[in-house]
């Protein structure tokens, strides 16, 4: 998703700065609604090692980093 690869690099550099376990949290009315609904309906966005995800219990949109870790 294009808007969320736009977010992600506005804010790249802090984003990866996050350390292990750390999370930046976000309400809802930071984000578009089409943004909202694509992560209500994905499990989460990857994008350049962050990861971007919708928490219902909290309702709010997690980011962490996890450029550390390789997937392969």
């Amino acid at each position: 998703m294009k808007q969320l690869e736009n977010f992600i690099d506005s804010k790249f550099d802090y984003f990866s700065e996050l350390s292990d376990s750390e999370v930046e949290t976000f309400c809802l009315d930071e984000f578009d609604i089409d943004i909202i609904d694509y992560l209500k309906l994905t499990e989460r966005f990857d994008y350049k090692g962050i990861c971007v995800y919708y928490v219902k219990r909290t309702d709010e949109i997690w980011i962490e980093n996890f450029r550390m870790y390789d997937f392969s």
